[in-house]
């Protein structure tokens, strides 16, 4: 605390700021730029994802609890004071996501302006275009946990007992965050490791004690967190989801199922690799593939010796299937589907090894390939924005159109302050409402009217049909779906509005 009594803060925060790589000064504000060109227009704007509209209203600590995210809940909590600020909170996951992309570049050992830029722009813009983090309620805390998991791989391969320690508290507070960074991590060292197998000299011995010695390091810093994280979740008794199969997934009762494992990391290894997603642009497939035979021939030509030829392989080869890796652990449950951060630190290891490689003509074609995914990224990023910008226009003025219905009923029947809602309403999903992994959603129901009354400063109250309204029941059976004029209509004194029938489940609770 001396340095606050004899030197001025701004000169503080400036010989900080000189003591960093000038590479990484310089590249951390392209970066800047190509995250401003993929998010810009959710900046300034509020979309609103289904899950933003069930965030957006939680004014307390259990955003994110209930999956083992406690410490995503007190961020949103006590440090944002439950405010949605989508401009503010963009700007600071973009500068989150970009030291994210820098330290993974210091950790590989990559130092040119235009390398750090290229793979900190994949890191980057990859994670929100492929698994639409645009949540506005929580652009500024997925980041931490990504940048912590990063610091702790970068503290524990220097081996110490003291700085694995330290990594093993970042990655507690990042799996309180986000639990699927474990497998940015063991992505991270796993490309890490060939870089130390690929471009450091033949003499000095991959299976070198230094080189095992951070091995089991990273490996200590990770279980250590890992086991600790799970023991804090038990001690707080959070009555944990059965969304994404976390009630099952913190009893370890039932020990590992590694066939059943191996069979889901096989099968979503492939999907992502070759098969056709809707949430990732398939023109952006093959050069991905183009990259990654690449860096297979590289493990193989250029180690001198077979011994080291082959370890490269089955570094890369583990390397592809880490992204899946909490499938290993807990392969019935949905955490594999947030596990696509990691496959940027696929692309962009991938890319790191070519541009490393030393050959010029390589290294000029990967950069153009790299480019090309990035602007690739860029686009899908955007179109995704603007989907579901007009995607929230359209639930709102469907939301108008049946207040407006419900409304010009006659006010002797009923109040006009409860309306049942009997089903739920598929919205036309035609072009442009290309539909996606978070994007575009196209349903409207009881609980999802509510929140979007709530937000337009509406006093109504939508209930769904159940056992407790008989008549809502009836009235759905003899009458067909919106928007027919007749979808509508009053019974025992409220509203009762039919969305659907064919696949209507009355709720029985």
């Amino acid at each position: 605390m001396k340095f606050l009594l004899s030197k001025p803060i701004e000169q503080t925060l400036t010989d900080g700021w000189q003591k960093i790589d000038p590479a990484y000064r310089i590249a951390f504000f392209f970066i800047f730029i190509v995250n401003l060109l993929a998010f810009g227009f959710e900046m300034t704007n509020l979309t609103i994802h289904h899950d933003d509209v069930w965030q957006i209203l939680i004014q307390d600590e259990i955003l994110g609890t209930y999956l083992g995210r406690f410490v995503a809940a007190w961020l949103h909590y006590y440090v944002q004071d439950s405010h949605i600020m989508p401009f503010l909170q963009m700007t600071e996951g973009i500068i989150l996501m970009a030291a994210y992309g820098i330290l993974i570049c210091r950790l590989w050992g990559v130092r040119k302006v235009l390398d750090v830029v290229i793979l900190s722009a994949i890191l980057c813009v990859f994670p929100y275009m492929a698994h639409v983090y645009q949540y506005n309620s929580t652009m500024a805390i997925y980041p931490i946990a990504h940048l912590l998991s990063a610091a702790a791989v970068l503290l524990s391969v220097r081996g110490t007992i003291l700085n694995v320690a330290a990594a093993a508290l970042l990655y507690l507070i990042a799996f309180a965050i986000y639990q699927s960074v474990i497998a940015n991590a063991a992505t991270v060292f796993g490309f890490w490791a060939l870089t130390r197998l690929l471009f450091a000299e033949e003499t000095e011995g991959f299976f070198s004690r230094q080189m095992v010695r951070s091995t089991l390091a990273a490996l200590v810093a990770v279980v250590a967190g890992g086991l600790v994280y799970v023991w804090a979740v038990s001690l707080m008794d959070i009555p944990l989801d059965a969304y994404q199969g976390v009630d099952e997934a913190f009893s370890l009762t039932e020990g590992l199922n590694l066939s059943y494992g191996l069979k889901e990391i096989a099968a979503g290894t492939r999907s992502f690799y070759f098969w056709p997603e809707n949430y990732f642009p398939g023109y952006l497939k093959q050069p991905h593939l183009i990259l990654i035979a690449a860096a297979g021939i590289l493990c193989i030509w250029l180690p001198k010796q077979p011994t080291r030829k082959i370890a490269a392989v089955i570094i890369l080869g583990l390397s592809l299937v880490a992204p899946r890796l909490l499938q290993l652990i807990h392969p019935a449950g949905h955490y594999h589907q947030l596990t696509l951060t990691a496959y940027a630190i696929v692309i962009a290891g991938c890319v790191m090894l070519i541009m490393r490689a030393g050959n010029v003509l390589t290294r000029n074609l990967s950069t153009v390939l790299a480019a090309f995914l990035i602007a690739g990224y860029i686009v899908q990023c955007n179109w995704i924005s603007t989907v579901n910008l007009l995607n929230t226009q359209a639930h709102y003025s469907t939301l108008t159109q049946i207040l407006s219905r419900i409304r010009s009923l006659p006010d002797t029947n009923w109040d006009g302050k409860k309306a049942v809602v009997f089903g739920s309403y598929k919205m036309w999903a035609g072009y442009p409402f290309k539909h996606a992994t978070g994007v575009a959603t196209d349903f409207m129901d009881a609980k999802h009217m509510q929140d979007l009354a709530r937000l337009v400063r509406d006093g109504i109250t939508f209930l769904p049909a159940n056992q407790a309204t008989p008549g809502a029941i009836k009235f759905a059976a003899e009458h067909p779906i919106w928007p027919h004029p007749d979808s509508v209509g009053v019974v025992d004194g409220m509203a009762v509005v039919v969305l659907s029938k064919e696949s209507a489940k009355p709720d029985t609770k």
